[in-house]
């Protein structure tokens, strides 16, 4: 424990005995006794959130006790009222939800936090662990998978350096990481603090581009740690590495005479290929300066202010370089034992990193710049109202959480985009559209169409530029592909929802053109791969040859299902184009238009062709696969081990069979099934063989889950299971029996899917078995990595009160979580706040209004036990009997009325007529497609020579 000869504690105590020395023993120990609870309330009274008492009692490196926090959030007028006071950025911050916690604003570049050293987990920099901080950075993505992200240029201070040798302050990765104070993190919306054990205080507050720290001292004339004495002289570092230790260049230069810190690295992306360039501008307030110099790993010296062409390797183990500077006592009554750090970013240059400071925070205001943040938080969230009576507190932070976390990224670079100028929005950070195109970015068009919009704008400027859309984005990097090309799905769902303003829809339907058509040199960045034997044979052969390009040679299944739902999204958009006399007045006008794409004719000869293709999901089901799998209670040791293929004869009794047959399976060239274990990459069977360098035929998940895929024909896929009562059957084993696993975004479709067989009540049963069982207010309350998708599934099932069909115009009707949640509907593209008006009196709002509310009906967890179904539903006061609604609801708004109680209805969307649509219902249709299946099998078999070896099923 830190000692200090001035601490106020310590003279207080020390005049004790003289107090004291006349008081009887007895009543001198009952008033010490008093006088120590006193003390420990006014102590309680006196730490801010963000301190405990243990921070003063047994921290080992500490420098005392602070002041009260003055930001922003603390002198709310009306905190209870306050949307904020419900949102916990920390959700997420562990058990792989790698959510960022800390400061920034709705989509913001700016990203501030403190970064800790917990490997597989700090992707996002903060973790709600027991690992060291090891610096203060300005840039991080949010919920992602793969290796860390960004996290360049961390600060690190020092209030002393031992015995005033600036040497003995450590400066490398490897020997500046401490440990946080227990209990002293705190975040909130556009702000973060945490305190570490060297005394230091961070407090943090973003604008768009840069950065406000506030670093807090205790003011000790002198600093007692475990390896000396240090005087009270502050030391602030920066540090060219970032999260993941890919600097390849870099430079780095202090200014003695301002202090001001410049620098710039060159990086790799978390989850793609490539490389970035990223600046920082440093300028530091509050003290007058001692000593500036610069650092490489552990060395540090004040006779070189400049490093250039500074890389990482065996010179550099660590990756650490960079400058400091060394600041007098910063005791003036305006700072108060602070110093003030603004940090700009930038993609562009240096130049423009200063530039984005000097703009945005010029006033130096810490708490200007916080509440403009929240005041941004606030203003983005007033779309929703929530009415929760009676429901707690943590099922209302569960909700408002989630839709924060929406929020966060895609990231809004407009402006700062170094590969090509545009005068179109730029965003990045899309961490992947395979997770985020099935539910975070259709909660975007209803929540925030204006941003949405943007979005669209980016990824088709993208396609202009790269000549395809991404997958995934990182940095200005092409991410990995990791199914379809799910941007398809993004524009179309746009389009099917009206979402069209300001959007260039020649160059969108082009673009998607492209990735149905034209495979690219490497279909691992973007695309799509094994294009000839898709459009010939309808499927991708396990054992296909592509000569065309390269990529994965695997996924045979997850690709095939994301390709055909891609090319019906596809349709979708062909047909609706071909009709749209909003877009185009003259339909000459659009049909005359043509793409360049070699296959296109017309918008009705495309809309046929990918309508058809779209149905190609149905070339992997094997009605004759079986689900096999191992007994585990019953298997020994080393049996457990054993793989289940080709052991049936060698293990009897240990294999099982489940009543459920009918898989989608890979076919081989010759167009014959060959076996891929059901349940291979589900959480009870091999769950991480199947991930980004997989050779299996499935992609994070299971043949059991993907075989549920096909919500353009649910109607078929149904009939294939074995009609309604069995699907229904099929779909509650998936959920019950350890296969699911909602940690990946695939699966939160399955939760509702229900409705498509007449059982809308089980999709709300199971809806409250995961929420808030998986999805809660803890730091661990995210099933997987979040990408700002997770908190799209808590918004929609627990508040909207609908789940989307993601590319359809399709949303299926759930009970929300309260009694009633209000959308704002009407946003005007063309103004610049976004809504129609901000008087809430004129505003139209989307209503969903829950009938019979009972706070008992919250799901396992959630503060009840009673289950909740709905009976009946109106619509805007008239009778509504299906089970799904359109997007004109939240368009136009009105009034969705959802009468509830604790039994099943058998009424209510159940009958066929109130089914959501299956898009291939035609018999007609299946008849020929099964012709064609045989007579293409038969060609198939016959055109190979013998030399194949399959392993049928």
């Amino acid at each position: 424990m830190a000692i200090y000869d001035d601490s106020p504690y310590r003279k207080a105590a020390a005049k004790l005995p003289a107090h004291f020395a006349s008081v009887p023993r007895k009543r001198r120990a009952l008033l010490v006794a008093v006088f120590l609870t006193i003390t420990i309330f006014l102590l309680f009274k006196l730490i801010t959130p963000s301190q405990t008492l243990l921070f003063f009692l047994f921290s080992p490196d500490i420098a005392g006790p602070y002041g009260e926090r003055s930001g922003a959030a603390s002198s709310n007028q009306d905190f209870n009222n306050d949307i904020l006071q419900f949102i916990d950025p920390l959700i997420g911050t562990t058990n792989g939800g790698h959510v960022f916690p800390g400061a920034t604003l709705p989509y913001g570049m700016a990203k501030a936090v403190a970064d800790v050293a917990s490997p597989a987990e700090n992707a996002a920099g903060f973790v709600s662990d027991d690992n060291p901080i090891t610096g203060f950075s300005h840039m991080h993505d949010s919920g992602t998978g793969g290796q860390p992200s960004l996290g360049n240029f961390p600060l690190f201070v020092h209030p002393g350096c031992i015995d005033d040798d600036y040497t003995k302050c450590d400066f490398s990765l490897y020997d500046r990481p401490l440990n946080r104070v227990p209990g002293s993190v705190y975040a909130s919306p556009g702000y973060f603090t945490v305190n570490i054990t060297n005394g230091v205080r961070a407090e943090m507050t973003t604008t768009h581009h840069a950065v406000l720290y506030r670093f807090s001292f205790p003011g000790t004339e002198k600093l007692h740690f475990a390896k000396g004495v240090a005087p009270y002289s502050p030391l602030i570092l920066i540090d060219l590495v970032d999260l993941m230790n890919s600097r390849s260049m870099g430079g780095i230069q202090v200014y003695p005479e301002t202090g001001r810190i410049v620098g710039d690295g060159r990086y790799t992306p978390s989850f793609g290929a490539g490389h970035y360039h990223a600046f920082f501008c440093a300028d530091f307030k509050g003290a007058k300066i001692r000593k500036t110099g610069t650092f490489v790993s552990s060395k540090a010296t004040d006779e070189k202010q400049f490093l250039e062409g500074v890389g990482s390797g065996y010179q550099i183990p660590t990756g650490s370089a960079g400058a400091w500077i060394q600041f007098e006592r910063p005791d003036s009554e305006e700072m108060k034992n602070s110093i003030l750090a603004r940090v700009g970013v930038s993609f562009i240059s240096v130049d423009k990193a200063c530039e984005n400071a000097e703009r945005e925070i010029e006033d130096w205001d810490f708490e200007r710049v916080e509440k403009d943040a929240k005041e941004a938080w606030r203003e983005k969230l007033d779309v929703v109202r929530v009415d929760a009576s009676g429901t707690s507190e943590e099922l209302q932070t569960t909700f408002w959480s989630g839709l924060y976390r929406t929020l966060l990224s895609p990231q809004n670079y407009t402006g700062e985009n170094p590969l090509w100028n545009s005068t179109e929005p730029y965003f990045d950070s899309f961490y992947c559209i395979w997770d985020s195109f099935r539910a975070q970015h259709p909660l975007l068009t209803v929540i925030d169409p204006k941003a949405q919009t943007e979005m669209i704008r980016a990824l088709i400027d993208i396609y202009r530029h790269e000549g395809k859309l991404p997958d995934c984005r990182m940095s200005f990097c092409k991410g990995y592909t990791q199914g379809g090309s799910n941007a398809d799905v993004v524009i179309a769902d746009a389009f099917v929802k009206g979402l069209i303003t300001n959007i260039d829809w020649k160059t969108a339907y082009e673009a998607v053109l492209s990735d149905a058509e034209i495979e690219p040199e490497n279909w691992g960045l973007s695309g799509r791969g094994n294009l000839v034997s898709w459009h010939d044979r309808g499927y991708i052969p396990w054992n296909d040859v592509d000569k065309n390009g390269t990529g994965p040679a695997s996924r045979s299944i997850s690709r095939g299902v994301e390709y055909a739902y891609n090319d019906f999204c596809i349709s979708l958009l062909s047909r609706g184009l071909s009709e749209s006399s909003l877009l185009f007045p003259s339909q000459a006008e659009f049909q005359e238009y043509r793409p360049n794409i070699s296959t296109h004719t017309s918008l009705a000869t495309d809309a046929s062709k990918y309508h058809h293709r779209g149905a190609n999901w149905r070339n992997y089901w094997n009605p004759s696969a079986k689900d096999l799998f191992r007994d585990r209670e019953s298997l020994s040791p080393q049996a457990e081990d054993t793989p289940l293929e080709g052991q049936n004869a060698s293990i009897p009794g240990y294999i099982l069979q489940s009543p459920f047959v009918g898989f989608l399976q890979p076919r081989t060239l010759r167009g014959t099934f060959r076996y891929h274990p059901t349940r291979t990459c589900s959480p009870i069977q091999n769950q991480h063989s199947c991930y980004y360098d997989t050779s299996l035929d499935v992609y994070e998940g299971s043949p059991w889950l993907y075989s549920f895929f096909a919500p353009q024909s649910m109607s078929t896929l149904i009939s294939l299971m074995g009609g309604a009562d069995t699907f229904v059957k099929r779909l509650e084993y998936y959920h019950e029996s350890g296969i699911a696993y909602m940690g990946n975004e695939q699966s939160f479709l399955t939760v509702f899917q229900f409705h498509y067989a007449g059982r809308p009540g089980l999709s709300s049963k199971w809806l409250r078995s995961y929420v808030p069982r998986m999805f809660n207010a803890s730091v661990n309350g995210i099933p997987g990595n979040d990408d700002c998708a997770m908190g799209a599934f808590t918004t929609w099932g627990m508040g909207l009160g609908v789940f989307p069909v993601a590319g359809q115009d399709v949303y299926l009707i759930v009970p929300p979580f309260f009694h009633e949640v209000k959308v704002r509907a009407g946003i005007d593209l063309k103004s610049p706040s976004g809504p129609v008006s901000s008087d809430s009196k004129k505003a139209k709002w989307a209503i969903i209004r829950t009938v019979n509310f009972d706070v008992e009906m919250q799901g396992d967890g959630g503060g009840g036990t009673k289950p909740v179904y709905i009976q009946s539903a109106k619509l805007n006061g008239k009778r509504h009997t299906k089970n799904w609604i359109t997007h004109e609801f939240f368009e136009k708004g009105g009034l969705l009325e959802l009468v509830v109680g604790p039994d099943e209805s058998k009424t209510w969307g159940t009958n066929p007529k109130d089914l959501p649509p299956s898009y291939y219902e035609d018999a007609k249709f299946w008849e020929e497609w099964e012709r064609m299946d045989r007579e293409k099998t038969e060609r198939w078999k016959a055109e190979e020579d013998g030399s194949e070896v399959d392993e049928e099923y």
